[in-house]
């Protein structure tokens, strides 16, 4: 069967990689530039493991919350909870094993099927842009920020990129030149240091009507809450493999089963941001304090379980002695 993807980002070039590797299906992948280089977090929990392995740069095991300024909480894990990884390369890479072409020579009579996972960039749902920054500082730290400003809706980041380098971003509903917003934030934070790079993207932030051929974020699936999208692009591109390794036929509805507790999750994170976004800064802040000063909530949170079931294993995750300090 000959498959094209659309869009070679995580989805898109992690299902082409394992058409090709695992199948006997032709597959084809476009996109419109030929290196990915869309900005984000480079976060990935470390409860996932990907088929086509990437480049961990460092691990996250600290974590710090504020509030309008004020630290209302942090915590320590025994175990490395998140990792940083190099994304860009460990997708280019798998775009370099697929071949590439450009979106341009596309015509979809040529093919049985087509997968869209060109992003966000429809624009048929709600977005926040967001700016990220990769500085350069003498006041590196191997602590992982969330700050958040109740007059918005979103957050500011900081997280250890690599020894001695800090991944800094921002991104708000209300307020869409988070460029300005972050080149204030970091100038107030670390007065000197060094710009290494900049640039922004759209994250999706509400779900899509139509999820027909599409995979990825392209179908709505990053987390809302917390704006990770990796793991739930990867996912997508493991079960619409899975699906297409045995019945190309009833395609879409079996990946809508494989889906559905992940899309569940994200639904849920949805509703959660829309009683966020309605409510007043007084509640606002409440809301927040209340999530970041319960360590289930926290873990909960970092691991974008926020779910009875998630909720309950990380009751049981904290009981077990998991965190180190609180």
């Amino acid at each position: 069967m000959k498959i094209a993807v659309i869009g070679g980002g995580v989805s898109g070039s992690l299902l082409g990689y394992l058409l090709k590797a695992k199948t006997n299906h032709e597959v084809k992948l476009f996109d419109v530039i030929n290196k990915y280089v869309k900005p984000c977090g480079d976060i990935v929990p470390n409860v996932f493991s990907t088929p086509y392995p990437w480049e961990v740069k460092f691990g996250i095991k600290r974590f710090a919350f504020y509030i309008d300024g004020e630290r209302v909480y942090d915590v320590e894990y025994r175990h490395t909870k998140w990792l940083v990884i190099d994304k860009w390369k460990w997708i280019n890479d798998m775009r370099k094993n697929l071949g590439f072409n450009h979106v341009s020579e596309f015509r979809k009579e040529d093919f049985d099927l087509v997968i869209d996972a060109k992003g966000p960039y429809d624009m048929d749902r709600d977005v926040v842009y967001t700016t990220r920054a990769i500085i350069k500082t003498d006041k590196f730290s191997d602590e992982a920020i969330f700050e958040f400003d109740t007059k918005y809706t979103g957050f500011y980041w900081i997280f250890p990129a690599e020894e001695g380098l800090l991944n800094i971003g921002a991104g708000f509903i209300e307020y869409k030149n988070s460029k300005e917003l972050l080149l204030k934030y970091m100038k107030e934070r670390y007065g000197n240091f060094e710009l290494l790079d900049m640039r922004g993207a759209p994250i999706s932030i509400s779900p899509v009507h139509n999820k027909v051929g599409r995979i990825g974020e392209a179908r709505g699936l990053v987390f809302p809450l917390s704006g990770e999208g990796i793991r739930p692009s990867a996912i997508s591109a493991i079960k619409a493999y899975e699906v297409l390794s045995y019945d190309f036929n009833r395609f879409e509805e079996r990946l809508d089963s494989a889906l559905k507790s992940l899309e569940d999750s994200i639904m849920l994170q949805h509703k959660i941001l829309l009683l966020y976004r309605k409510s007043g800064l007084s509640l606002r802040k409440g809301l927040l304090k209340f999530l970041f000063k319960n360590e289930i909530l926290i873990d909960a949170y970092l691991e974008d379980k926020l779910t009875p079931e998630g909720i309950t294993e990380s009751a049981r995750f904290v009981k077990s002695g998991g965190i180190l300090r609180k």
